[in-house]
């Protein structure tokens, strides 16, 4: 099979002829540790990974050598993993009625798409990174005051994700008639401790904009993988609900546990994740990799529905020698039918 078949059997929730893998994000420190490269499209084809990841073009003015302003007047850091929002152009309702979002077609906005897909073709599954409905107010407003006014003006939060849905239908109008096929919705709604605002309020502000996003890219044909880190149990029902065809990362780190995710609703939707990004991948030995690699496996892969990669991205900070070890293990011990025995031995060992 190709590495794009893969990906889309597994998120038909059947089993491919190997366990997928693919990840989000992959630092070019990481990529060059582990095969001298840091172009992504290269590492894909070499590592042979069966998906890669891009995201949309924008255009940005550099401010000094560690910010930029984007089209959407948001001042960030430059930085290799993420630049991080630092200046924010909305405060309140009367900046909103005055603000003019960027074009969404502009020809330029999809050129990382085409480059990947002129490289791949049918080989590999391009999926695009699409926001949905939190990351932009947030990123407009500021994280705290975004959040603050969920309380003091719930109307301009309701204005801000209303805009962000319509832009990002407007991006799957262009995604849908460049061929792709598969996109992720990668906005956080949760840490560690659980969802980052009440669930009544999740539900009565964020989830109706969500689902309509969801809503529309399924009825252009997409499948759709939503991205949230943290501890997401109590709307997992409203997620699998909305129409999703994949839930990532799985955050173990946020008593998310892929065995148990995999029993409840692993007849409804497919898992990717989530071999530990934080510690193992950083700094574990290799035996501790295929250790962890070897669970993973055991609990999401049977009977198809996965996709394996890290918890979150490969970052910067993940050893090139471990990273290379997690995908020697995917190769030894994902083929299908599994071999159960062997990754049941192999779970138990490299314990640290």
């Amino acid at each position: 099979m190709t590495g794009r078949e893969r990906i889309l059997t597994a998120l038909e929730r059947r089993e491919p002829d190997r366990v997928p893998t693919c990840e989000w994000v992959l630092s070019p420190k990481v990529m060059r540790g582990v095969c001298g490269t840091e172009d992504d499209i290269r590492f894909v084809r070499e590592m042979d990974l069966d998906g890669i990841s891009v995201g949309l073009d924008s255009e940005t003015t550099a401010l000094d050598a560690a910010r930029i302003t984007d089209e959407w007047g948001i001042t960030r850091t430059v930085s290799d993993d993420y630049p991080m929002a630092v200046g924010y152009p909305i405060k309140d309702m009367e900046d909103f009625k005055h603000f003019v979002p960027p074009e969404p077609l502009r020809p330029y906005r999809f050129n990382r798409v085409r480059e990947a897909l002129a490289a791949f073709g049918a080989e590999k599954c391009v999926i695009v990174r699409v926001r949905d409905v939190v990351s932009q107010p947030r990123d407009l407003m500021g994280f705290e005051n975004f959040l603050a006014a969920f309380y003091e003006d719930p109307e301009l939060v309701n204005a801000l994700m209303a805009m962000s849905a319509a832009y990002s239908e407007k991006i799957c109008d262009g995604l849908s008639e460049l061929g792709i096929e598969v996109i992720v919705v990668g906005d956080d709604i949760a840490d560690n401790r659980g969802l980052m605002m009440s669930p009544g309020m999740y539900r009565e502000l964020i989830y109706p904009h969500f689902v309509r996003l969801i809503r529309y890219a399924k009825k252009l044909g997409f499948k759709v993988i939503k991205h949230s880190d943290g501890d997401l149990r109590s709307v997992l029902d409203d997620l699998v609900a909305s129409g999703i065809d994949c839930l990532d990362p799985i955050d173990m780190r946020g008593n998310m546990f892929l065995d148990e995710l995999k029993a409840k609703y692993g007849d409804r939707i497919c898992f990717k994740g989530n071999v530990d990004c934080v510690e193992t991948l950083v700094s574990k030995s290799p035996g501790a990799v295929r250790q962890e690699t070897a669970r993973c496996i055991l609990q999401g892969s049977a009977g198809g529905g996965h996709i394996i990669s890290s918890s979150n991205s490969i970052h910067s900070g993940i050893s090139p020698v471990n990273y290379r070890a997690f995908l020697d293990a995917v190769r030894e011990l994902g083929a299908y039918p599994l071999n159960i025995p062997l990754l049941t031995q192999a779970a138990g060992e490299g314990k640290e």
